[in-house]
């Protein structure tokens, strides 16, 4: 979707779908573009509609702005029998850092865990730490108090230990079972919950299933976005074992919602989770974490300290203030864009002054 002005209105223009190669940057495609009025443009792929908006900004002659959500270094296990090769590593570092410095003139990152990888893949071009926001107003309250303990009949004083997201091996929730299984004798009354959907539910349950607690391990499958906070006011404690986040969307909207959390660490979530803060943060060592988490859950002071604190670090990270920081970025990149240009122009004035003044010599040619 590209985005325009009209009056005090934003206009989109709704670009279709690019889903198959033949259709990735063809010269019709990209002239129907170029008809367009754009004064940036802003990818958030190096393939398809990040290609297109690649040419078409070449075309133009316009600032391209681009995200990295992804570290795709982080998944080359998702390539059969050779993903854990050292070359396919080094070939996903090497397409990581060639795209990103073709795709934009100014790069955009979740957070500055990002920041540092690209600077180490040498990525020359500058980058720009702008988080994802969320739109707090949806996790300040539930919209059905209690609504998923009725549904699991969890009783309202029982502690509920909480995961949303994807549901991917690199996501270790395997871990987080492992975990709960250590402390569940010591809180007879504890839950574990799984909100997601992926590729790994069905060996989670499986993995579930071979525990003597399986009864208290429940998997909601995929939330509607309308349901999530409710989910997460009824829990009690926020968990996650993943080193692979380019920013932790999942655990954001968590903290927005006044949960404490016990995690391993991961530099993605710097700004909203703070060790002794509003958390624990913990080494990827089962035992470790479980003895944090337990020590958490006999202490209420601590536990009602760290979602207050949840409260206030996530008001840094709304919806407004990504708004805000890209509008600043937008701005800058045209002004920037605009002073080249005429720049450019000024530099061409003597030349052209030249070749009018040989055309008016006799005997004189334009190369002159």
């Amino acid at each position: 979707v590209f985005a325009g002005i009209e009056g005090t209105r934003p206009v989109l223009t709704e670009i279709q779908a690019l889903v198959a190669p033949s259709n990735l940057g063809t010269p019709r495609r990209t002239w129907s573009l170029t008809r367009k009025h754009f004064d940036v443009l802003h990818a958030h792929s190096p393939l398809s509609m990040g290609l297109l908006a690649y040419l078409t900004a070449s075309t133009k002659r316009l600032p391209l702005i681009y995200t990295y959500h992804t570290s795709i270094t982080d998944y080359t296990h998702y390539v059969k029998f050779i993903g854990g090769t050292r070359v396919i590593k080094h070939a996903a570092s090497w397409f990581s850092a060639a795209s990103t410095n073709m795709m934009g003139d100014q790069i955009v990152v979740p957070s500055s865990k990002i920041e540092r990888m690209l600077h180490e893949q040498h990525v020359k071009k500058p980058i720009h730490v702008i988080p994802n926001g969320i739109d707090l107003s949806n996790f300040k309250t539930s919209p059905n108090p209690g609504g998923l303990r009725a549904r699991l009949g969890i009783a309202p004083d029982a502690p509920i230990l909480v995961s949303v997201g994807r549901v991917a091996p690199e996501k270790r929730l395997d871990f987080l079972i492992d975990v709960f299984t250590r402390i569940a004798d010591q809180f007879p009354q504890a839950h574990l919950v799984f909100g997601g959907d992926g590729s790994a539910l069905e060996d989670l349950k499986r993995h579930a299933a071979q525990t003597n607690v399986n009864d208290r391990i429940h998997f909601l499958g995929m939330v509607a976005r309308e349901n999530l906070p409710e989910v997460l006011h009824d829990s009690t404690v926020f968990l996650s074992a993943s080193t692979t986040e380019t920013q932790g969307i999942a655990m954001l909207e968590g903290v927005a919602s006044g949960l404490p959390v016990v995690a391993v660490r991961d530099d993605a979530f710097e700004g909203f989770f703070e060790d002794d803060g509003n958390g624990y943060i913990v080494p990827l060592d089962r035992d470790l974490f479980a003895q944090k988490l337990a020590d958490l859950l006999r202490e209420p002071a601590t536990m009602a300290r760290f979602g207050k604190r949840s409260l206030e670090l996530s008001d840094r990270f709304s919806v407004d203030a990504q708004v805000r920081s890209l509008e600043k970025l937008y701005l800058e990149a045209v002004l920037q864009n605009w002073r080249g240009s005429l720049m450019e122009r000024l530099e061409n004035i003597p030349k052209r002054i030249s070749r009018n003044i040989n055309k008016l010599l006799p005997g004189r040619s334009d190369d002159e």
